[in-house]
């Protein structure tokens, strides 16, 4: 007697990741969504740094006494401060987003991992929570 055929396989969908690709060590992990979100948080004090405040314009390099002379001071400021404005910007997207990560991790451990002690799952939504609430916090105003 021969053994049966094993069914036929269906094709793999392009939408859908492979069935090995799945397993929680492939598709995520604790530790690298830590990881992402605290390198971004480093990228996001240091462009939270640029431009350097040496390189403010200084009124002493401009002759103010002239229309033109105020004009060009008045403009360089302006550049400056615009410069001030696009790298808080920049910072603070990553930081957000850094922020947004981490709290994942927190909450995708806390129900992933059932080995851990109920305490050390609780505490990880509670971080969780008080990271995303502090972010949707930060730019929430009633008036």
């Amino acid at each position: 007697m021969q053994a049966p055929l094993p069914p036929p396989q269906s094709p793999s969908s392009p939408y859908q990741p492979p069935a090995t690709g799945m397993a929680k060590g492939n598709m995520y992990s604790f530790q690298k969504w830590l990881m992402i979100g605290m390198i971004l948080i480093v990228i996001s004090a240091t462009f939270s740094q640029f431009p350097l405040s040496s390189s403010e314009p200084n009124i002493t390099d401009y002759d103010v006494g002239t229309e033109s002379g105020q004009n060009d001071y008045f403009e360089a400021l302006d550049s400056y401060e615009g410069q001030v404005a696009l790298f808080a910007a920049v910072s603070s997207v990553l930081q957000t987003g850094a922020v947004a990560l981490l709290g994942y991790a927190f909450f995708r451990e806390s129900h992933e991992d059932e080995n851990q002690h109920v305490a050390v799952r609780i505490t990880m939504v509670l971080a969780g929570v008080i990271l995303i609430t502090g972010q949707v916090g930060r730019g929430f105003s009633l008036f």
